[in-house]
């Protein structure tokens, strides 16, 4: 009852600073949309108080975003942090299937892609467009993430839905470092 209690009163003075106050939608969805909201804009006062009165860290938007995918996505290192220590599902996808990870090597938010590695999530997660970490750090010229990826199991002849490897996305952005790292870790 103390935590239904607390996030009853956290809810209302959350609500009564927002302008989506009047939007007719359950309280869960309320509390959901708090708790990614205060990732997304690194409030670790309104997490930490969250976490303190055990609220789940794995709740998913209607995207499916989780405060993880969140912090990681907006590179915000400490709180990405916070939420793994404190029980975060690395290994959660949004509807889309795409995890922390790979929006983080998306958004180019190096560190918290290397804490994300850390984690117990296999490296070759796919998404709904059978993408995975390695492809986007392929995509988007992370060699060095590419690098650590492939140390920690990552396959570089799996293919998207289209047919592509990480190869050849490197090939079509015209990455020949990238292309050379990929090709040296495929002779092996």
């Amino acid at each position: 009852m103390k935590l239904k209690s607390f996030l009853i009163i956290l809810l209302s003075l959350f609500l009564s600073s927002n302008s989506f106050a009047s939007e007719k939608i359950n309280s869960k969805a309320k509390l959901i949309k708090m708790v990614t909201e205060a990732a997304k804009q690194d409030n670790q006062k309104l997490i930490d108080e969250y976490i303190k009165y055990g609220g789940n860290l794995n709740v998913q938007d209607e995207k499916g975003y989780t405060p993880l995918i969140f912090a990681a996505y907006y590179g915000h290192e400490k709180l990405v942090t916070r939420l793994l220590d404190n029980g975060a599902n690395a290994c959660t996808k949004d509807k889309r299937g795409n995890t922390a990870l790979m929006g983080a090597i998306f958004k180019g938010n190096i560190k918290v892609a290397y804490k994300l590695m850390s984690t117990d999530c296999d490296v070759n997660q796919e998404n709904k467009a059978s993408q995975t970490a390695l492809m986007y750090a392929s995509l988007f010229g992370r060699k060095e993430i590419a690098k650590e990826l492939i140390g920690k199991g990552a396959k570089i002849e799996i293919k998207d839905k289209d047919g592509r490897s990480a190869k050849d996305i490197a090939k079509s952005q015209f990455n020949k470092d990238m292309l050379n790292l990929l090709e040296k870790y495929s002779a092996r």
